[in-house]
């Protein structure tokens, strides 16, 4: 248990370093409309609940029901804070963005959820892969997949399985 808690904080920190090194302003400009989802097939599910990316925060967690626990701290990609909700096998990251709390990121926590597709942590990334198509992106060892405004990432780690899968949204996307 000790060793799953420490994969799923390191998985965390890893994300968010990563969010914090990136200097792009995810939100757009104001000539632009304001953000709408635009997630298509890369959305996540948990019981009857479809959501993703730039979902209004407050109608998916009523949905989703109370948290297992909440965190929030300074955002280095947003104005503002964080705010995490904390769920059996998964968390839920939202942002203020203009004046409205919206989901800005989806962390598979553990191998008890999977997307809607069938992807979760400890299966072999080639079974993940074809289990999401071509349309990926690689860099490092990370698998991307962009639609619309969402950014989908699949982690493989040195054993060749799937160690993280988080969903983001993808600055400048178009």
């Amino acid at each position: 248990m000790k060793k799953l808690i420490s994969l799923m904080l390191a998985a965390l920190m890893l994300f968010a370093l990563c969010a914090c090194g990136e200097n792009e302003d995810p939100a757009p400009d104001s000539s632009s409309e304001p953000y709408a989802p635009d997630y298509g097939e890369l959305s996540f599910a948990s019981g009857d609940v479809v959501f993703g990316i730039m979902d209004f925060a407050d109608e998916v967690l009523d949905a989703l029901g109370e948290p297992q626990g909440t965190f929030e701290s300074e955002s280095c990609a947003y104005q503002g804070k964080d705010y995490f909700y904390y769920y059996d096998g998964f968390e839920v990251m939202a942002n203020d963005i203009d004046g409205a709390m919206r989901i800005t990121g989806i962390t598979l926590a553990d191998d008890t959820v999977a997307n809607p597709q069938g992807v979760k942590i400890g299966m072999a990334v080639s079974e993940a892969l074809s289990l999401m198509g071509d349309g990926y992106t690689h860099a490092g060892s990370v698998y991307k997949y962009l639609t619309g405004s969402t950014l989908l990432m699949i982690e493989e780690g040195s054993d060749g399985t799937v160690t993280a899968v988080e969903y983001a949204v993808a600055a400048n996307a178009e």
